[in-house]
């Protein structure tokens, strides 16, 4: 008896060990479509079949549909930009820097370029859901609303621009984001990744764009508008 109440849980530990390693399989192997082909463009069948996976229900089994596996691949690498946008976000902190431009452009940008260089496709996958304006009420998972979304990232960059009318401000938040997910994608399909050198090249750029002084020209034409 007692080898036998041994066996079991060795025998769910193994069961268990290889079930979460095929999700990730799958996950990754539909985050690598996904972000070359589209989000609509990739089927459960080619995902399974581009696994190696022999059941036809394995997506079903795993994630219940075709969306329940797009929810979870975003909770899976969401855990670990988040974790290490916390950690950055500590430090910027601790260091005075919360609302430092080019700190809080590395804090949206570090951990991108870091799964950029694990070999990751998430970055690109991104880009691909941006494109579609139902992504966040189709896809996004309801539990991480209050985690490291875009729309708190959007807050930390609109604290470091507060010298800029609002109106700029949310202008140039959406121009950082579209931009950024958009290079980093084009490097990480590239498959040569980036130098730091490239990196710090582009964060120069990014922040010199978010803080770049407003002309008289569009703060008239923003008063026409406030104006009719």
């Amino acid at each position: 008896m007692t080898e036998l109440g041994t066996d079991m849980p060795a025998t769910a530990r193994r069961r268990n060990a290889s079930g979460e390693s095929t999700r990730v399989m799958l996950m990754e192997v539909a985050e690598r479509l996904f972000a070359t082909r589209g989000i609509e463009a990739v089927t459960m069948r080619e995902i399974q079949e581009a696994a190696g996976q022999s059941n036809t229900s394995v997506i079903r089994y795993h994630f219940g549909s075709r969306d329940g596996l797009i929810r979870a691949l975003i909770a899976h690498r969401q855990r670990t930009l988040g974790t290490d946008r916390q950690r950055m976000l500590e430090t910027m902190r601790e260091e005075g820097k919360e609302a430092d431009p080019r700190a809080v452009v590395w804090l949206l940008v570090r951990p991108l370029a870091n799964s950029i260089a694990a070999g990751e496709m998430f970055v690109p996958f991104l880009a691909r859901l941006s494109e579609d304006p139902r992504a966040r009420s189709d896809y996004w998972p309801e539990h991480l609303q209050d985690e490291w979304t875009q729309d708190r990232l959007e807050e930390l960059v609109d604290a470091a621009l507060q010298d800029l009318p609002e109106r700029v401000r949310r202008g140039r938040t959406f121009q950082l984001y579209t931009s950024l997910i958009n290079v980093l994608a084009a490097a990480a399909r590239s498959g040569h990744g980036m130098s730091e050198a490239q990196l710090h090249n582009y964060v120069d750029a990014w922040v010199g764009m978010l803080t770049a002084p407003v002309s008289y020209e569009t703060r008239g034409l923003l008063a026409g508008q406030d104006g009719d």
